[in-house]
């Protein structure tokens, strides 16, 4: 079972209110026992260092910061907001216990609020976006009786409310938001388009599926052109040209992919093959514009080391990480003295333990780093950049 946390980029609180040293927080998520957390971190992009100091100091009990989310959650996600504030919403709290209610994080003060309920339960392995206009949309994933759905939500960062604007309003026999995902999914990816529209492809809808559709601001979901395979667990990334690059992942046979595809303008076509096989693995766009893709698990069980650079068609091996890694984190520094590096954190080893070691990956060398430990060790956080 994959085990999502939760993950943002974000101008931090420091120990003084208001400060904006930039760095990355991270909250809730698995701990070794595989259950749900809390707890939150930060990685300080300016010293380089992992602190409790913005999140209230460290809690004497646990080891952990001592500011926590008000649920403890997993398969949760997150989405920085142009406020520079963070939306955590939905995943599970203990066992199957389904939440539809989400969370605001502030910068200013380190602490985490509680804010409007989604309209239906994203349980976990749905995908949250930041859209153009500000707006964040969530798809897909299971629901509060554990079957996976094709339904969307939607929140407004002024109202602080999710509502059905602009998903055709609420529909009168299920009251969640009228316009619908043209395909069950669960597992799936989202990627926002240069021109404001997600695509959405892949995932599980009883069985892995090649399929895919493109969100459009009030106009609904739109069926586009398939995947040259079925996939979950993929990784999905925006290139500088405007095409999506699509790789690994688990095929419906359940056999673990080395393809890789390109999306562009609705069709989709297929581009160099991964040096490894690999899914739950990480992809992140440097830059130079190449995209890094880091560990993950291979066909036979395997959690890989290795890293590759994809460039122009090809993927290139780099230097290997210094802790084999599943379910990880991979984020781009976007400034202080490691700008354009990827800091790489937590994540499952070999033998099934928690990692609490994170590395950095210098582009201009291809090599990895160690770079501190964070507080608590804790797998599968999502990341995403805020401005």
């Amino acid at each position: 079972m994959v085990f999502l946390g939760l993950l943002a980029l974000l101008p931090a609180a420091g120990a003084q209110a208001g400060s904006v040293d930039p760095g990355m927080l991270l909250a809730g998520g698995v701990d070794q026992f595989n259950g749900p957390m809390a707890s939150a971190e930060f990685y300080d992009f300016k010293t380089l260092a992992w602190t409790c100091g913005f999140l209230g100091g460290v809690n004497a009990a646990t080891g952990a910061c001592a500011n926590t989310l008000a649920q403890a959650r997993f398969f949760a996600s997150v989405a920085p907001l142009t406020s520079h504030e963070v939306l955590i919403a939905g995943g599970n709290n203990v066992g199957t216990t389904c939440l539809n209610s989400a969370a605001i994080y502030n910068p200013s003060t380190g602490k985490f609020t509680a804010t409007g309920s989604m309209t239906d339960a994203h349980c976990f392995a749905h995908t949250t976006t930041v859209l153009s206009n500000g707006y964040v949309l969530i798809t897909g994933g299971e629901d509060q009786t554990g079957n996976f759905v094709n339904t969307a939500d939607m929140y407004d960062p002024s109202t602080g409310k999710f509502d059905c604007s602009g998903l055709g309003g609420v529909s009168a026999s299920t009251s969640y938001c009228q316009d619908t995902m043209t395909d069950v999914r669960f597992l799936h990816t989202a990627t926002l388009l240069q021109n404001g529209n997600v695509l959405i492809a892949g995932g599980n809808d009883g069985s892995i599926v090649n399929t895919a559709e493109v969100y459009v601001w009030a106009s609904g979901f739109t069926a586009t052109g398939n995947m040259t395979d079925s996939r979950e667990n993929h990784t999905a990334t925006l290139l500088s040209n405007g095409n999506v690059l699509i790789a690994g992942g688990l095929d419906a046979s359940g056999v673990v992919q080395q393809s890789a595809e390109l999306y562009s303008a609705g069709t989709f076509t297929a581009t160099g093959s991964m040096t490894h096989p690999r899914y739950l693995h990480t992809a992140t766009r440097l830059n130079s514009g190449k995209i890094l893709i880091t560990g993950g698990e291979d066909g036979t069980g395997t959690v890989l080391a290795t890293a590759e650079v994809y460039s122009a068609g090809t993927f290139t091996a780099v230097g290997n990480m210094t802790t084999a890694r599943a379910l990880h984190t991979a984020v781009l520094i976007t400034s202080g003295p490691n700008k354009g590096y990827v800091l790489i954190a937590g994540g499952i080893d070999n033998n099934g333990n928690t990692l609490k070691s994170a590395e950095l990956f210098n582009p201009n060398k291809g090599t990895f780093s160690a770079t501190g430990s964070m507080q608590v060790g804790r797998s599968s956080q999502d990341g995403t950049a805020l401005p």
